[in-house]
């Protein structure tokens, strides 16, 4: 609603002023024409005419502008709320769930076996609770001063294969996993900028992807360039949305209807990770249907 009354007061002001100047033109033609014309009254008249077109063009300029800029203001707003209310069910989520299964140990005399069984699910909740704190400050970071690269001599052959593993087993999803992973590839960068990459490109796609269905994981290194990519078979990135996913906040539709969770952070991590690293990071259309995450470096 407040974002209607925005618009539409706006609106309303930029008609009245331009009514005013289009009033304001028309009244000194009306008097020129009364008025028995002269050379210095002719060029008098010329000149004030070019003055009130030129205000009127940066008078428009500077609504469109400021419209342009308010309109940017809301689509903020709206994605920070649809934010503080992802966190919110991010949060509330493995919350409720640890609480649950430490009431359950504290008040039951459970057999072995299952006290190990709701020991590794809350163990689960916790590593989702720290990926997703992990995130919320690395954004911090960031969005602050830059995230600091600490380079080192990376195997990403095995950092692809053991994190892309980890990923599956904790997400308890049941999806067929293909790996193309070149072996021995080598490569100077940050490892916890790497694993950031790596694990947030992975749960993108562990998200999407249907149970029963395959995600591909690749990395190959060729003629001075590596490439990583993993795909899957979800739902797919509209095209017109695939440069808005690498936005901070950016979830397409509404938070509060969204079964998927999520918080729109990791792939804008994704995006300053790869970019720091002077690498490029797209998404491709995966035939038939789902998405291909490419990080590419040099």
């Amino acid at each position: 609603k407040m974002k209607r009354k925005h618009q539409a007061l706006f609106v309303i002001l930029l008609l009245y002023v331009s009514l005013q100047a289009i009033w304001w033109l028309y009244n000194i033609y009306e008097l020129s024409i009364q008025v028995k014309p002269t050379q210095d009254m002719s060029r008098n008249f010329y000149m004030i005419m070019g003055e009130g077109g030129v205000f009127f063009l940066i008078l428009i300029t500077g609504f469109f502008l400021t419209y342009r800029s308010l309109r940017k203001e809301i689509e903020v707003g709206n994605q920070q709320k649809n934010f503080l209310l992802a966190i919110t069910h991010e949060l509330k989520t493995p919350i409720a769930s640890l609480k649950l299964y430490l009431q359950t140990l504290v008040k039951r005399d459970l057999p072995q076996e299952k006290q190990k069984e709701i020991l590794g699910k809350s163990i689960k909740d916790a590593d989702r609770l720290n990926e997703l704190v992990e995130n919320i400050l690395l954004v911090t970071k960031i969005d602050d001063n830059g995230f600091p690269l600490s380079l080192e001599e990376l195997d990403l052959s095995l950092m692809m294969e053991t994190i892309t593993l980890k990923m599956l087993e904790s997400s308890g999803k049941k999806v067929t996993t293909e790996f193309f992973i070149q072996p021995d590839v080598k490569l100077y960068g940050d490892k916890d900028a790497f694993y950031s990459i790596i694990s947030n490109l992975t749960s993108n796609a562990l998200k999407y992807t249907p149970e029963k269905s395959s995600i591909c994981v690749t990395l190959v290194q060729k003629g001075g360039e590596t490439a990583l990519s993993i795909s899957d078979e979800g739902v797919g990135v509209p095209m017109q949305e695939s440069e808005k996913i690498f936005e901070k906040f950016y979830r397409s539709g509404n938070e509060e209807t969204r079964s998927q969770k999520g918080t729109g952070l990791g792939l804008y991590i994704v995006k300053k990770m790869v970019e720091q690293h002077n690498g490029l990071v797209q998404v491709k259309a995966n035939k038939p249907q789902g998405s291909i995450f490419v990080a590419s470096f040099r």
